[in-house]
């Protein structure tokens, strides 16, 4: 799960307007169209965003999953239009009005995994991007490499994803974003069973509650690393 997971979103309450037209799930179009509307963001940290197809690809995450390409420097995010139980349920909720905004928000989660792999793998900022528990003087690739291949840091990693989509919806569109940053939340929540390590509400709704002021200008990602750190439940 990235969108889904350091690669993926699947879960991105009910709050839409009963008389709101649903959207229905995602198409490719839209997918697609979501991940060019946050282009300017990728470029502006220095990295290209490059799209694939998740089912000719092989990839079988849900909806998104993303990977950092550090060769050409490149965000390779992968869709995936096949329905996911859960997600199906989501979006029959969400309104058309509603649905290009979590759109945007769950491709910068995307985004995300790639920024937090950019720092771990070419910055080797392991203090910046592991809980304290987990930080040591001698961390090496390969030991952040096996810490994360262990999933004991998954949902470390996913909580920073959803809080940068928080903020880009609050920076972006800040007499919307209350409802839509508690629907993200809310589906966190409500899918914990299904993928227990993507709830990322214990850092969400702190974060809603706090009203984030955030500058036009501000770095969506800096935020998002300093509020993890702040907001860390444990």
């Amino acid at each position: 799960m990235k969108w889904l997971a350091a690669c993926g979103f699947a879960a991105l309450a009910l709050l839409g307007s009963v008389c709101a037209q649903a959207a229905g799930y995602p198409t490719e179009h839209q997918l697609r169209q979501a991940l060019n509307d946050i282009d300017g963001l990728v470029r502006a940290e220095g990295l290209t965003l490059e799209v694939r197809d998740a089912r000719q690809e092989g990839v079988a995450l849900p909806l998104y999953s993303a990977g950092l390409n550090l060769g050409s420097n490149t965000c390779v995010v992968f869709f995936n239009t096949l329905m996911e139980d859960g997600l199906t349920q989501f979006f029959a909720a969400v309104s058309e009005r509603d649905l290009p905004l979590l759109l945007r928000a769950i491709s910068v989660h995307e985004v995300t995994h790639c920024i937090e792999q950019r720092e771990a793998y070419v910055r080797r900022q392991f203090n910046k991007v592991l809980p304290h528990a987990y930080q040591q003087h001698d961390m090496t690739l390969q030991g952040y490499f096996t810490l994360i291949k262990s999933g004991a840091v998954e949902t470390w990693g996913e909580a920073l994803a959803d809080i940068t989509s928080v903020l880009y919806l609050k920076q972006t569109v800040p007499e919307q974003w209350l409802p839509l940053a508690r629907r993200i939340s809310a589906m966190r929540r409500d899918l914990a069973q299904k993928w227990p390590q993507h709830d990322t509400s214990p850092w969400l709704d702190p974060l809603i509650g706090a009203n984030p002021d955030l500058a036009d200008d501000a770095n969506l990602f800096a935020a998002a690393f300093r509020y993890r750190r702040q907001l860390w439940p444990g």
